[in-house]
């Protein structure tokens, strides 16, 4: 499924789980954003970035593994390379509370922004 930031792949959904993959595109990044009924455990295959989570950001590479807990606010940015991540979503809510541009807003599983604007 093409993105504005990249492509998602979902392998196999289930009534709790979603497992699949999601290619974010250097240069680009996820909206600032959480899930108040999801976690999420991504592996980075490829590329280089900065996650943040809460306060803090992280680099992320190849052979990184990650769990980002129900609630926690969260984006991910390709700094060096496209960026492929494999990962499972757990949990049953698939609406997002979204901060973009100052905005706060709810959005179905879409939401995202642009470094470029």
């Amino acid at each position: 499924m093409e993105k504005p930031w990249g492509l998602e792949d979902e392998w196999l959904v289930g009534e709790r789980f979603i497992m699949g993959k999601f290619l974010l595109r250097e240069g680009e990044r996820t909206s600032l954003h959480l899930h108040e009924g999801q976690s999420h455990f991504w592996f980075v295959e490829s590329g280089n970035g900065e996650l943040a989570v809460e306060e803090t950001q992280f680099l992320v590479g190849p052979g990184d593994s990650i769990f980002i807990e129900i609630g926690n606010l969260h984006r991910l940015s390709a700094m060096v390379g496209d960026m492929e991540v494999f990962y499972v979503t757990a949990g049953l809510a698939t609406i997002l509370l979204c901060i973009t541009a100052g905005i706060v807003g709810m959005v179905a599983l879409s939401c995202w922004t642009s470094p470029n604007g």
